[in-house]
């Protein structure tokens, strides 16, 4: 190596370095090796913290070409500049692709201590895991021997797609809350931003242009963009808003066996898709779909019990169900819990539903519980549900056994808490429903059919509120109707009994 030579001043100033700048930064000239070639070149030195060279680089001024000396250690190029200085703690680094970049930098007004060159230029893509990469082990490095004391990282890289890759991977290594970065607006790197803007331009333009790196998962405010405003369904049982069912959101019904919950949620979502012309997912792991769901739909939809209605009133019936319902049927009845999820991303994709129904969650086949448990094996069921509602933009709903009932349970209306395997079940979804009926006959021993509908939680005020609702069963049509809408003059005894037994 020699020093500067009249080739090289030239070639640097070119591309608007002075010969200051190169003798700040101890560049030299030499001839390179390049195969059989031996070629004048621009030479930068990688110095140690003592100041001794332990590696170069060489860049031919006739071509685009490099080496480095074999065997030299990789680091950053004027990292010893930087470990050295006594501002390091409140020192912002400014980190760009090549050593060129680097003396634009200084050329510009940037302090020696501040800036930073990779050593090998950009990667063609973004790394996995560019932390245990052996290719940014200098980066560990310098990070080691005291860089991570430094109050901020300004990434530099070039406006390419390898450029932006390498910045991907040092905010991945640096910790992205310390990085910004500088978005070129029609010039490539520092060195051409030098030439076209001017070095009194230089950092200015730099230094008011910088933008904070990303966060993944972190926003402020403004970052948030709108959401959509949360597409609502009313159930269409007379009870105005206080009862609200919405998309992108997961909801639990629980009954205890023979107190209605299928029959209620078929006329719930009967009565939705009928409304909203939206189509229904369902499974129907205990009732089968022919004959008793299909006659369920068709007195829900005709208002009308099934032997009473016409043979067209039952054909329109099954059109409306083969239009709006879809049905998954499992060889053996125990479908697994990826399947079921898979089957309704299915249904969405080729039916476009908005709204599925798990009826009921026992009929799942549940895993052997070993290491974990079946109340961490449902919390996790029901966190991949709630998101797969919002990724679909679908209302799920599940219907789920209570424990088996003893006898002081049996006599009031069962909780999320009492739903078997969990208490997750009151902590995960959005919505929670009790179906409850007080008794079975009355006084005179005629069918009771009054019952009560216990909203347990609702997660928004979109929702309504938690509440007590009496409805009853029409034996005159088979639908469950509003006791309060029916008969508004008059106070529902259930209510107060459910009040009696709140005291």
């Amino acid at each position: 190596m020699t020093k500067l030579t009249a080739e090289v001043i030239q070639f640097a100033a070119q591309r608007g370095i002075s010969q200051k700048t190169l003798e700040d930064l101890r560049v030299q000239a030499g001839k390179g090796s390049y195969g059989d070639r031996n070629l004048e070149s621009i030479v930068f030195g990688y110095y140690n913290l003592e100041g001794k060279r332990v590696n170069y680089k060489a860049r031919a001024i006739s071509e685009k070409i490099f080496k480095q000396e074999k065997g030299g250690e990789q680091r950053f190029y004027n990292l010893d500049n930087v470990l050295n200085s006594n501002k390091l703690k409140n020192n912002t680094i400014f980190i760009v692709e090549g050593e060129m970049d680097a003396l634009a930098l200084y050329e510009g007004g940037f302090d020696i201590d501040s800036i930073l060159s990779v050593p090998t230029g950009a990667v063609a893509s973004p790394t996995e895991q560019p932390e245990a990469s052996r290719k940014y082990q200098y980066v560990l490095d310098a990070l080691d021997q005291g860089l991570d004391q430094a109050n901020c990282f300004v990434l530099l890289t070039d406006a390419d797609e390898p450029g932006l890759a390498l910045r991907q991977d040092l905010a991945s290594i640096l910790g992205h809350g310390k990085c910004k970065y500088f978005d070129w607006d029609g010039v490539k790197d520092c060195n051409e931003a030098l030439l076209k803007w001017g070095k009194d331009d230089l950092k200015w333009t730099i230094n008011e242009g910088l933008c904070d790196y990303p966060l993944e998962g972190i926003y402020s405010l403004d970052d948030i963009p709108q959401p959509a405003k949360i597409k609502l369904f009313n159930p269409m049982f007379g009870w105005n808003d206080k009862v609200m069912l919405g998309m992108g959101m997961v909801s639990v019904l629980t009954s205890f066996p023979g107190h209605g919950k299928t029959s209620f949620s078929t006329q719930l979502w009967t009565q939705i898709a009928k409304e909203y012309k939206i189509n229904i997912g369902m499974y129907s792991g205990e009732t089968r779909v022919r004959p008793y769901i299909q006659r369920n739909i068709r007195t829900f939809y005709n208002k009308k019990l099934e032997w009473e209605q016409s043979d067209e009133e039952k054909n329109e019936a099954d059109n409306f169900i083969r239009k709006h319902f879809v049905f998954l049927n499992h060889p053996n009845n125990s479908p697994d819990f990826d399947w079921m999820c898979d089957r309704i991303q299915d249904m969405k994709s080729r039916y476009g539903i908005s709204a599925f129904i798990l009826d009921p969650w026992n009929k799942l086949s549940t895993p052997e519980f070993g290491k974990m448990s079946e109340t961490l094996w449902i919390g996790k069921c029901l966190d991949h549900l709630t998101t797969l509602a919002k990724l679909l933009d679908i209302h799920i709903m599940i219907q789920a056994h209570p424990a088996k009932p003893d006898m002081k349970m049996g006599n009031s209306a069962p909780t999320a808490y009492q739903i078997a395997g969990s208490a997750h079940w009151f902590n995960k979804p959005d919505h929670i429903f009790s179906l409850w009926r007080p008794k079975f006959e009355n006084e005179d021993g005629s069918r009771c059919t009054e019952s009560l509908l216990t909203v347990c939680k609702t997660r928004y005020e979109e929702l309504g509120y938690p509440r007590v609702l009496d409805i009853q069963m029409n034996l005159d049509n088979g639908c469950f109707e509003s006791y309060e809408k029916e008969k508004p003059e008059k106070k529902s005894k259930i209510v107060k009994h459910w009040n009696d037994l709140d005291d």
